[in-house]
């Protein structure tokens, strides 16, 4: 018997083999081309191109489990969800079910499950023709916003405000698998955590700088963790709550979700993903609270013994404020970036993530970066200075030169 995983991530994000050490049991990895070197160095790793969307990686793993039959499939980001479902219903395999995948990840599905228990969503319909859209424009009027019904990183997603707009999207043909919804006014706000046996053992709220289609006009995205006295951390931790109790959620998860708080001071749901917040929200959490996410989850799934430190079981909240800031890519050839000793002490993690003369094109969805940054602070306010502060400073000394 073996572990499957299905994998996106870097290897200094998921050390498998240190995580999993303790079952003493191979690890199958199937990841994309560039990841997979990291990972053959620690385990059976099989790289694929195009991987998000190439098929023949789950024909390989069943042709695995043909001659290996595997104990327990782990996907730890979005694209792998439904693909690690589909396998365990197919083999039989404990964990979560194509049932609880598809409310998660179909946005059609999981806005109707919620509708129908009274919780605030945007106004939606699925686009199977131009006529849905029509429709559904007549009915809401500008803006609305067109998105994948199983979407992430807020790729393929695209605001019409006005018929011009409309003529120029349909132009390109519409894709399978759409969804429409009206466009929400509002603040929007990310809320983390993780449920372990069943029972929610964290659950922290955020408040994004910008919003996730800021890489749209070259914006950069962050976030900041809110206080425990800020009068939004209750609202939002008891609004996911529930949320989280009407979704088939998984035994053992963690969950990524979005809410918009708007001037009518109305919280309503975005989105809820069940996986780790992307970017480096699992970094301010192992550093706000002590704990990875990711690294619970997945010793969870496998049947390993996990605990949560006593502060975040005592709800106290995280124990300094944390917050991060990723910043997109320009169109041209990345030159130079300031140096991490060139930066305040407050920057308590830095990644260059462009190597000179690296063309870019510029971003193509909300988590496409060049550069990230954790920083820390004694308040809400410090931390937003401070992120705000390296931005300007990133802007000011990156070089770029045009192509």
């Amino acid at each position: 018997m073996s572990i499957l995983i299905f994998n996106r991530l870097p290897y200094y994000d998921v050390p498998y083999d240190k995580w999993l050490e303790d079952l003493n049991e191979p690890l199958v990895i199937l990841t994309e081309q560039k990841l997979a070197p990291a990972f053959q160095e620690k385990a059976r790793a099989l790289s694929f191109e195009n991987y998000d969307y190439n098929n023949a990686v789950e024909f390989v793993a069943l042709q695995m489990a043909k001659k290996n039959p595997f104990r327990r499939i782990v996907a730890t980001a979005e694209r792998d969800i439904l693909r690690a479902a589909r396998l365990r219903e197919h083999l039989g395999i404990e964990g979560q079910s194509l049932e609880s995948a598809l409310a998660f990840r179909d946005k059609v599905k999981m806005k109707t499950l919620l509708k129908a228990a009274n919780v605030k969503v945007p106004p939606f319909a699925e686009i199977t023709s131009v006529i849905d859209l029509v429709r559904f424009i007549e009915a809401e009027g500008y803006p609305v916003v067109v998105k994948p019904v199983d979407g992430m990183g807020s790729r393929n997603t695209t605001i019409l405000h006005d018929d011009e707009d409309t003529i120029a999207y349909l132009a390109e043909g519409l894709t399978p698998h759409l969804e429409v919804e009206k466009f929400i006014e509002g603040e929007m706000y990310h809320i983390d955590g993780i449920v372990l046996d069943g029972v929610i053992e964290l659950c922290w709220p955020s408040k994004y700088l910008n919003n996730c289609l800021a890489f749209q006009e070259g914006k950069y995205l962050g976030s900041y963790l809110l206080e425990p006295e800020n009068p939004l951390t209750p609202r939002l931790q008891r609004y996911v709550t529930n949320v989280l109790h009407i979704l088939p959620t998984p035994q053992y998860t963690t969950f990524h979700a979005e809410v918009f708080h708007t001037p009518e001071d109305e919280l309503i749901l975005c989105e809820i993903a069940c996986r780790t917040g992307g970017s480096r929200i699992c970094e301010e959490y192992r550093q706000a609270f002590d704990l990875d996410l990711t690294k619970l989850a997945v010793q969870a799934q496998c049947g390993l013994p996990v605990t949560v430190p006593e502060q975040v079981r005592s709800g106290r909240g995280p124990k300094t404020q944390i917050g991060f800031i990723g910043i997109p890519p320009k169109q041209g050839v990345f030159l130079s970036a300031p140096k991490a000793d060139e930066l305040p002490d407050w920057v308590t993690e830095y990644r260059l993530l462009a190597e000179p003369g690296q063309y870019f094109d510029g971003p193509h969805t909300s988590v496409d970066y060049t550069v990230t940054l954790v920083v820390t602070g004694e308040t809400e306010g410090e931390v937003l200075a401070r992120l705000e502060e390296v931005a300007d400073l990133f802007e000011r000394n990156t070089v770029w030169q045009s192509k």
